[in-house]
């Protein structure tokens, strides 16, 4: 079974492929006086890679997080947990 990744995944490997093709470019430029095919063609593989992740980032949906407090727990059919009589008063119980 494949893992979905991430909206948080995607833009983490863009930037380190992004990170990458900029090395890439940067070997490149240094070797310039000696062409070096292979190098050209990894910065090439780097830069679409990484265009590549930037795209998928962007066409991800955001990630929706339930928020635990939006609405009260549920308990069976009896909303009210703790209390026996809800119409006692919280100091009226303390002296039982």
């Amino acid at each position: 079974m494949k893992k979905k990744i991430t909206r948080r995944g995607y833009r983490t490997l863009a930037i380190v492929w992004t990170l990458a093709a900029a090395s890439m470019a940067v070997a490149f430029v240094r070797r310039l006086a000696e062409f070096n095919l292979l190098l050209l063609l990894v910065l090439v593989l780097s830069t679409l890679t990484a265009a590549n992740l930037w795209k998928s980032y962007q066409k991800t949906p955001e990630e929706t997080v339930l928020d635990p407090f939006a609405a009260p727990p549920k308990f069976a059919d009896n909303p009210i947990l703790f209390d026996d009589d809800p119409n006692q008063n919280s100091e009226e119980k303390d002296h039982e």
